[in-house]
């Protein structure tokens, strides 16, 4: 196995395309990195005719990378930088905005403060590196009886690995330090051990059933020696 295949076995994972539903009652963008998700939100604000959505996030490990991606040089939280992008989308809707999160317990239990009453099935938006535990974090924090659902429309697979080449085209843009850092750190927390988010160890997330093939590949990118930046 190769780093590139083991990074291609954990994307497959993680970023498995998802059904999107055919109504929803609210959207939560979580912030991140990735302008692309801002806009999609937006669009699918107006898809599913919201009167709200939420933004949660404030300045953490991903507002310089936001920022980088921007071409902008500024103090502000990315839910200001992303509500931006959602109104230059089209939607003219209520924005509920989160701007002290930095991390996606935190997104959870501010949107879950800000949400409306009536919201039962909720779309999530976020990087698709992060969006498989964001939706089991957020499942972990609020009412049962709300239904979470995340936004991927198709898998990611690298062509190359540096620079980032995708096998098919993507508006989605990581340093490939911090893309490593990303993926390796998604399977160690979803992997229910001592070091990771699931009840064996910190118990921020419920018990994920791991693909064996991913567990591996997880294990020999361990072994490798690369570079890994947050």
């Amino acid at each position: 196995m190769t780093s590139l295949e083991a990074l291609n076995h954990c994307l497959a994972w993680l970023t498995a395309p998802t059904t999107v539903p055919l109504q929803v009652d609210g959207l939560v963008l979580c912030g991140n990195s990735q302008p692309a998700t801002a806009t999609t939100a937006g669009h699918l604000a107006q898809r599913y005719h919201l009167p709200s959505i939420i933004i949660a996030g404030g300045v953490g490990h991903a507002t310089k990378y936001l920022r980088h991606n921007l071409g902008v040089t500024n103090t502000l939280s990315e839910a200001v930088m992303m509500a931006d992008l959602v109104r230059q989308a089209g939607y003219t809707g209520e924005l509920r905005l989160d701007q002290t999160s930095t991390n996606s317990g935190s997104n959870a239990v501010n949107a879950r403060q800000l949400a409306p009453a009536n919201w039962h099935d909720v779309l999530l938006v976020q990087d698709p590196l992060l969006s498989r535990r964001t939706a089991l974090t957020f499942k972990q924090n609020w009412s049962a009886d709300v239904t979470f659902s995340w936004y991927q429309p198709r898998p990611l697979r690298l062509q190359q690995f540096d620079p980032l080449t995708w096998a098919l085209p993507t508006a989605m843009a990581w340093p490939p330090a911090y893309f490593t850092e990303l993926v390796i750190g998604e399977c160690q927390r979803l992997i229910d051990t001592p070091a990771g988010y699931g009840p064996r160890g910190a118990g921020f997330i419920p018990h994920v059933d791991v693909p064996q093939s991913v567990v591996q590949a997880y294990q020999f990118l361990q072994t490798q020696t690369l570079n890994r930046k947050r």
